[in-house]
């Protein structure tokens, strides 16, 4: 039996700037709760809006900050009656920005998925 793992990686921006403001972090894993789906994200999308955060032209962001608003990966925990199960592959458009604890935890309601 394997145990959960009870941090994450994450690609966190310390500050507007350089490519050198990305840097690969450790995070404590999100903890499970009623009315969010935990994602072990696989791939995400990188577009304009992570661009204009990178640039410093996003308003109303702080920093640090863990960019992204698309992903896709495996369900890692899912409460009762969301529909969604363990190792179920989904994809997400969170619709607002990421944050250092919130990264891989999504609302139920904007995850979809495939059956």
């Amino acid at each position: 039996m394997t145990s959960s793992p009870i941090t994450m990686r994450a690609v966190q921006l310390s500050a507007p700037g350089p490519v050198e403001n990305l840097r690969l972090i450790t995070l404590p894993l999100p903890a499970e709760r009623d009315g969010w789906v935990r994602i072990r994200v696989e791939a995400f999308g990188v577009n304009r809006s992570e661009l204009k955060l990178r640039l410093g032209v996003s308003e109303g962001v702080s920093f640090p900050r863990v960019p992204g608003i698309e992903a896709a990966g495996t369900v890692d925990a899912a409460p009762g009656g969301s529909g969604l199960v363990r190792g179920q592959r989904v994809v997400a458009m969170m619709g607002t920005w990421g944050g250092p604890t919130t990264a891989g935890t999504r609302s139920t309601r904007r995850c979809r998925w495939r059956r």
